[in-house]
């Protein structure tokens, strides 16, 4: 059941509709029950027993980005994000997860599995990908783009212990995340190389999991708690300065959602609370450097933008920026609505296609009103949803780090 005190916060919607107007997924459906504010109301009722959790209750309550607009734009502070994640806990009690769903989450959860599955995907890669229809799309994204396997998971290219290039002046320990463990290589790649090259040690526990962050946002927590003890252990005890992340969502659950899942799930909290003080972004670790005399110029346009568990769950705006303006001959444009959610959701442009597309539209027109060679962000899920969606094959989308890397080179 939703604690007691997380279920008082639906007494302090006020009903003022200044959630809505800022939801993206209001602004393409414009029909109350999908909006915050009658999401809350649904809530409202469902916990006073006027109404039964249904599967159309579901439904609505699965046409949400859980991008946190609405909770910074609420007057009265209702924790909508908390809400929203304790109901689709209760929905998935009742009605259980689709077996898709199921499916995932188990290689997720699993500490052999998803290496199993990845390593049969990546030697089965190229046939199957032959099978794939030349217009189809998986959501929004044409099967055309996108991303390939890494040639072998980045936690079997490095051994546990990478000592800088010259003096230590620091040491990390560097959670990698299934992203750039299995899809983006070239960000871990960065993170390490411009890490030694600033003197700091890096730490990649080969016992890591999944951040589990996935898992606990479509409602299933119990099966997330094996990744949730996991890392607690592998990260909470070593001696470091700091724990780097490369990936928003990653970030987020280390920073906020251990804490918050463990403490509504009557568990102890503590090591969570310890570690979410450890936890740092790359651009947050770098951003504390002298970069100045290890970089280059790099000269292109960039214009970045703000990954939803980037901004708004771990507070990250201005880091990311600084770096790429500290790039001489970068010239970074802001492009119109950069804190607005570009549409992915994790499994939300799978789910509502429809309502994903018009979302991510928008940003795709914002992005190009500046005629950027560049799209910076710090989220995988994000690079995913703008390059699955950019018609124009000459921008690049890449992480911050990547681009800060090619000026160190």
């Amino acid at each position: 059941m939703i604690p007691a005190e997380l279920s008082e916060q639906v007494y302090n919607c006020i009903k003022c509709g200044l959630c809505s107007n800022t939801c993206p997924v209001y602004a393409q459906l414009r029909f109350e029950g999908v909006s915050p504010r009658g999401k809350v109301q649904l809530i409202k009722k469902i916990l006073e027993g006027k109404l039964a959790i249904s599967e159309n209750f579901a439904r609505l309550l699965g046409t949400c980005l859980l991008c946190e607009t609405c909770m910074v734009n609420c007057p009265s502070g209702v924790g909508l994000d908390r809400l929203m994640k304790a109901m689709r806990a209760e929905v998935v009690a009742k009605y259980s997860l689709p077996w898709q769903k199921r499916a995932l989450h188990l290689l997720l959860s699993g500490p052999h599995l998803l290496p199993f599955a990845v390593f049969w995907g990546r030697m089965l890669e190229a046939p199957l990908r032959s099978l794939l229809p030349k217009d189809g799309k998986a959501g929004t994204i044409p099967c055309s783009r996108l991303p390939r396997l890494n040639s072998m998971p980045l936690l079997s290219q490095y051994p546990e212990i990478i000592p800088p290039v010259g003096p230590r002046v620091g040491r990390v320990l560097y959670f990698v995340g299934c992203a750039t463990n299995y899809l983006s290589e070239n960000v871990g790649h960065s993170v390490i190389s411009v890490l030694g090259k600033l003197g700091v040690e890096v730490i990649i526990p080969k016992r890591q999991m999944c951040c589990g962050f996935p898992i606990c946002l479509a409602g299933a927590r119990k099966p997330a708690l094996k990744n949730i003890m996991r890392n607690l252990e592998v990260f909470g005890a070593a001696d470091a300065d700091a724990v780097v992340v490369d990936c928003a969502t990653c970030g987020a659950a280390l920073k906020k959602e251990y804490a918050t899942v463990l403490e509504e799930m009557g568990q102890n909290a503590l090591a969570a609370r310890e570690l979410a003080r450890k936890v740092l972004d790359i651009s947050q670790y770098l951003s504390g450097f002298d970069l100045e005399k290890y970089l280059r110029p790099v000269p292109t346009r960039v214009t970045y933008h703000d990954p939803c568990h980037l901004l708004r769950t771990q507070g990250v705006k201005d880091e990311p920026r600084s770096l790429l303006k500290r790039i001489p001959d970068m010239e970074l444009v802001e492009m119109a609505g950069a804190d607005i959610c570009c549409g992915g959701g994790g499994a939300f442009q799978m789910e509502h296609p429809d309502v994903a597309s018009g979302i991510t539209k928008n940003k795709i027109q914002a992005i190009m009103e500046t005629h950027a060679d560049v799209v910076a962000t710090g989220c995988p899920g994000c690079r995913l949803q703008i390059h699955g969606n950019l018609e124009d094959d000459h921008i690049q989308v890449m992480h911050p780090v990547e681009i800060l890397a090619m000026a160190m080179a």
